[in-house]
């Protein structure tokens, strides 16, 4: 048994609203009519004569419809269905024909005096059209019609399931984006308590304790496109508090965020990958430093981030860091966002204003 899918349900749902009306508008007609000549009844007689004559054109669109059609729409075999459809044709023209066998054009009612009738002066007599040409013309009419129907229909098909696909290969990318971030950051967070261990194991600890709030972060939230700012920005002060236990107390680290965030979303694990680099690369003396910012501001979340630079080390332009996050914000924001970065001998300076939503979502 074949299986109709939606869209073909939808299209065969159009069609059978249109015949309907088609039916219906027909039968209002001729009650118009009855109506407006004061008859007594409804002429059922024409309404049922009127709706015997409209039933071959639906056949006649059935059978191209659902057997001729999709012979070249679907399955490009256009030869094919240029002989079915000339032989519907011929069928539906030798129906009238035959059960409407219209006036011998040639006989010509005699005048009174027994003369043959012969045009008027001054040019031929006005004639009707032939109603077996008209219904010629409207059987054309109505395969063209529902051929170009057919077409349109698989193009808007096409187009939601190219969409569906690029919506897919978006998910796709993101996930296998987010997979290469969470190894590369958990890497350089164990290794900040690995160094603390032997040093300060009480310290180690506390670390522990901060980098399982990590982790369920990263475990039960990071596997969407977006998240709410609230739970990014819980996931930074869980971060921002692992980083001052480990660093000592006279490196500069300075950390502002909204009191209560509002409606945003972002993109998880961003905002910490450039903060991760930075007191990867940034700390290592005295006289370093991380000042880390994030705002709301009329539908934008700007995030700033500003580092010491040691050595010859540039933060998250090195390695995978950069181009992966760049990748993660034009799938989702396109052109929308704005990513700067500043490098100088001393400082590293990360600028990220991003909208409060995706524009994949």
């Amino acid at each position: 048994m074949r299986i109709i899918r939606p869209d073909e349900r939808r299209e065969s749902t159009i069609y059978l609203i249109a015949w309907a009306a088609v039916f219906v508008l027909s039968a209002l007609r001729i009650v118009v009519s009855c109506i407006a000549g004061g008859e007594e009844a409804i002429d059922f007689l024409s309404i049922l004569q009127t709706w015997l004559m409209i039933l071959p054109f639906l056949l006649l669109f059935c059978v191209h419809n659902f057997f001729i059609a999709p012979q070249v729409v679907y399955n490009k075999r256009t030869g094919l269905y240029v002989v079915l459809t000339l032989l519907l044709l011929a069928a539906f023209f030798a129906y009238y024909l035959l059960l409407y066998p219209g006036p011998d054009p040639g006989m010509i009612p005699p005048e009174p005096d027994g003369r043959m009738q012969g045009p008027p002066p001054g040019g031929s007599r006005g004639r009707p059209m032939d109603p077996d040409l008209v219904r010629c013309f409207l059987g054309v009419f109505l395969l063209a019609g529902n051929l170009a129907l057919k077409y349109l229909f698989r193009e808007q098909k096409e187009r939601e399931r190219m969409q569906q696909l690029e919506k897919e290969n978006l998910a796709y990318q993101l996930e296998y984006l987010r997979y290469q971030i969470n190894p590369h950051f958990f890497m350089n967070t164990l290794n900040n308590i690995h160094a603390l261990v032997d040093i300060d194991p009480e310290k180690a600890k506390a670390c522990i304790i901060e980098l399982s709030k990590m982790m369920r972060h990263i475990l039960y939230d990071s596997d969407k496109a977006t998240i709410p700012l609230s739970q990014e920005l819980d996931f930074m002060d869980n971060y921002i508090s692992l980083m001052k236990i480990r660093y000592p107390d006279d490196a500069s680290i300075e950390y502002s965020r909204p009191a209560a965030a509002g409606s945003s979303e972002v993109p998880p694990l961003v905002f910490a990958s450039f903060v991760e680099n930075a007191f990867k690369h940034g700390m290592g003396g005295a006289d370093s430093f991380v000042h880390i910012s994030i705002a709301e501001d009329d539908g934008k979340v700007i995030f700033k981030c500003v580092n010491s630079r040691k050595g010859a080390s540039s933060g998250a332009g090195k390695g995978i860091g950069l181009q992966n996050i760049s990748k993660r914000l034009s799938l989702l924001y396109a052109v929308s966002y704005t990513l700067h970065i500043e490098e100088t001998t001393d400082t590293y300076d990360v600028l990220l204003v991003i909208p409060s939503k995706p524009q994949s979502t």
